[in-house]
This record gives C-alpha cells, sequence and structure tokens, in this order.
C-alpha cells in the first residue's frame, strides 16, 4: 500500500495511489497542504478497506436485466403463456442482437434496427409489436431502479409504418374440409373426436377446451360457460379476463351426452363415484396443449388436408359464421373479443358481399313517387317535378296498416 504527494507540475500536486497491484492518481489542486490532507484521508480509507481504487460497479447488460424482468416480474404477475412468448422472443432475436449490450447504452437506434430486422424476416406486425413489448419491459424496470432515465422503445414501432396484416396469418378450414377431418377423427383417433368437434363448434382457445369441466356445461340451455384456461399444470383465467357463454349446436350436444357417460363409468372405475371433473381428459389427468396438438397435425396428415395452426380452427369457426350470414355481433360475443372493433379488423373481409342488390331497395321510394304506376313509362329525371308534401301524404295514408304509429309507412301503390 503506498499513498505519495507529488508536484507533477509547478504548482500542480497529485495524490498518487497504489494499493493491491491497483493504481490510481488524483490531482487535487495547487496546495501542497491540501494534498496532503487528502493523502491522509486515502490512507484511513485504504487502512479500513473502505477506499475502492477499482471502477464502480458494471451496469448489467440487457440479457441479465431482461432475465431478472422474466423471473421477478412477468413470471409472478402475467399468464405463463405471456412469460413463455416473451422469453422465446428475447432468446431467439433480442439477445443475439443487443443482449450484451449495457443496459443503460440501449438506444432508440438498437431497438429499431431489431425490429427491422425481424420485419426483414417476414415476421407479421404482431409478432414485431409484441418483441417490442418484450424488450421495452426491462428497460421500463430499469428506469424503476434509477438506472436509465428514458425508455428508448417509446413510439419507435409507430414511426417505423410497419403495415399491420391481420388476414394474412388466417387459414381457415371450409364446411367440406372440417367434415373431412372430423370423419377422419372419427375413424382414426375416435377418443379424440368429442375434443375437435367441441374445439370446430365453438372456437373456443385450446387452453379454454383444456379447462372445460361437466360444470360449465348448460344441457337446457344449451351453452357452455368459458371461465379458465390451462396450460402446463396451471388453470387461469380467460386470456380477456372474463367469463363468457358460446352456444351448443344439437350435434355438439349428442356428442357430449355421449362422453359423459363415459366420463361417469370412469369415474367410478377410479372410486369416484361420479364422472370425472374434466371433459377432456388422458388417463385420468388434463391434457397438455403440446399432445392435442401432435394429434391434430396427425389427424390433418390421415384426411391428406394441408398443416395448419390448431389456432386456425377459431378463426375457421368465426369465418364460417360469418360466411354463412351470422351477425358480426354474434361472433363478437362467441369469440369472447374484447370489442366488435377487433372481429371486424379481422374478419371483415369474411362477411359476405352477396347481398349487394340489397342497397337498390333504397332506391324504391323515389322510383314509385316518380313512377306511382308499375306499367306507366318513366319519366326523365329533368321532367319530373319536385315532389310536395301534399302529394305525398294521401298516398302514404292509403298504404298505412292499421295500427301503425308513422303515418309515411310505407309510400307504394297497390299494384
Amino acid at each position: 500500500m503506498g499513498v505519495v504527494v507529488r508536484e507533477k507540475k509547478p504548482g500542480e500536486w497529485w495524490v498518487f495511489v497504489h494499493h493491491h497491484k491497483k493504481r490510481t492518481s488524483r490531482k487535487v489542486g495547487t496546495d501542497e497542504k491540501a494534498a496532503l490532507e487528502v493523502a491522509r484521508k486515502i490512507e484511513a480509507k485504504l487502512v479500513l478497506e473502505d477506499f475502492n481504487l477499482a471502477k464502480k460497479e458494471a451496469t448489467p447488460t440487457f440479457k441479465e436485466y431482461a432475465e431478472k424482468w422474466l423471473a421477478t416480474y412477468v413470471k409472478e404477475i402475467r399468464r405463463l403463456s405471456t412469460y413463455q412468448r416473451y422469453q422465446d422472443l428475447l432468446v431467439r432475436y433480442a439477445y443475439p442482437e443487443i443482449g450484451k449490450i449495457p443496459i443503460d447504452k440501449i438506444t432508440r437506434g438498437n431497438v429499431r434496427d431489431l425490429l427491422l430486422k425481424l420485419n426483414k424476416k417476414g415476421l407479421s406486425r404482431s409478432t414485431i409489436s409484441l418483441m417490442k413489448d418484450a424488450v421495452s419491459g426491462p428497460l421500463s424496470y430499469a428506469i424503476d431502479a434509477e438506472l436509465i432515465t428514458v425508455n428508448p422503445t417509446t413510439g419507435v414501432l409507430k414511426a417505423l409504418h410497419i403495415e399491420a396484416d391481420k388476414r394474412g396469418h388466417l387459414d381457415p378450414l371450409t364446411h367440406e374440409e372440417v367434415t373431412l377431418f372430423l370423419r377422419t377423427c372419427m375413424k382414426h383417433s375416435p377418443e379424440h373426436y368429442p375434443f375437435f368437434l367441441c374445439a370446430f363448434r365453438t372456437g373456443m382457445r385450446l387452453g379454454e377446451l383444456l379447462a372445460l369441466q361437466w360444470a360449465d356445461v348448460d344441457w337446457n340451455g344449451k351453452f357452455i360457460e368459458v371461465k379458465r384456461s390451462y396450460k402446463l399444470g396451471r388453470l387461469s383465467p380467460t386470456k380477456t379476463g372474463k367469463a363468457r357463454r358460446v352456444d351448443m349446436s344439437d350435434q355438439l350436444i349428442e356428442s357430449l351426452r355421449a362422453l359423459l357417460t363415459v366420463r361417469k363409468r370412469e369415474g367410478f372405475q377410479m372410486g369416484l363415484g361420479e364422472a370425472v371433473e374434466g371433459l377432456f381428459y388422458r388417463q385420468g389427468a388434463p391434457m397438455e396443449q403440446n399432445y392435442i396438438r401432435r394429434v391434430f397435425k396427425r389427424v390433418l396428415e390421415k384426411a391428406g388436408l394441408r398443416e395448419i395452426r390448431f389456432h386456425d380452427i377459431r378463426h375457421t369457426f368465426a369465418s364460417l359464421l360469418l360466411s354463412d350470414g351470422a351477425s358480426p355481433v354474434y361472433v363478437k360475443e362467441q369469440m369472447g373479443h374484447s370489442s366488435i372493433q377487433m372481429t371486424v379488423d379481422i374478419y371483415g373481409h369474411l362477411i359476405p358481399s352477396s347481398n349487394r342488390g340489397a342497397v337498390n331497395g333504397l332506391d324504391k321510394p323515389f322510383s314509385m313517387i316518380s313512377n306511382p304506376h308499375p306499367n306507366a313509362p318513366q319519366a326523365h329525371p329533368a321532367e319530373m317535378k319536385k315532389a310536395q308534401l301534399s302529394e305525398i301524404a294521401p298516398l302514404s295514408k292509403t298504404w298505412c296498416r292499421r295500427g301503425d304509429s308513422n303515418p309515411y309507412v310505407g309510400t307504394h301503390t297497390r299494384p
């Protein structure tokens, strides 16, 4: 250990410290007496092991802090599926690009380049948006710890103007393909037929299907109450956090009644005295998501159908309902969307346009006024007189149905 005071230049006093094979120096000023006082204090601190010659503690890297954020915040507070999705995105895309950068050195440019690279890879805007959230989380966490003062991800996605593609990821099956799938399932995997029929007839999410219990089924009301979701041994609320009711078709009711008989038999064999609590169990335990996805893929192959995601069953349910003329409001309620806007944004292009001719119905009152007699020749618009209320009222009054409160209902003449 050594602390030396030295005049480096005329009138410039420095303190030099050599301690534990580390060296440092400090310029004190022009006063030798002051330099000696500083040296005395440093020497005392060194004796007490209180003088740290090393640089200040290194700021954690983005990867280190992101892992801390995942473990202490996301895993404990958010849904398990959210934790897994964030972790997967960070490991696959963020860590290779910005993982080694100290978290206080992450710039807006780093985030921008990362998101643009994902866009170039062809990832959907929703995935890129989720990636932005996964990067933003640790940075917001660092703000709370006063490691940084601003979050460089703020507004960056909007500034990139990456077009949202709400339709490109949809790959629904047709009525004929659904029928083929279900028939193939009945032939090659009959024990899973009720599960897939329920999926195609209700549009429930995979976790919601796996969490169903017999107490959720209302046989008289012909609906299922969706209250929870299941994944990796854990029950959690639905994605929106709200329960909803989904209607059961007659075919689904028949299939589930048959399944209930099987579950009661299994329950008695297990000594429960009643049906096994869950609808879709395997060997007395809930089916895991990856297991049923493998079954889904096998049935698709057996049926000779293209490979799609299990979630596309949900899109199939919505698209077939809308194509068959169901109200978007009804589809929104069955799907459990948070708003009708979400339903229209995703599936609006599937709403039938075959009713375009109905717009001609708006012309009828005008055409009847201009040509009240079907067999009379049409008048040229330039020759038409401006309709007066006195001319319309008697005609309308003639055709008011008894009990109509509006005297201007039906201005058509009797043929």
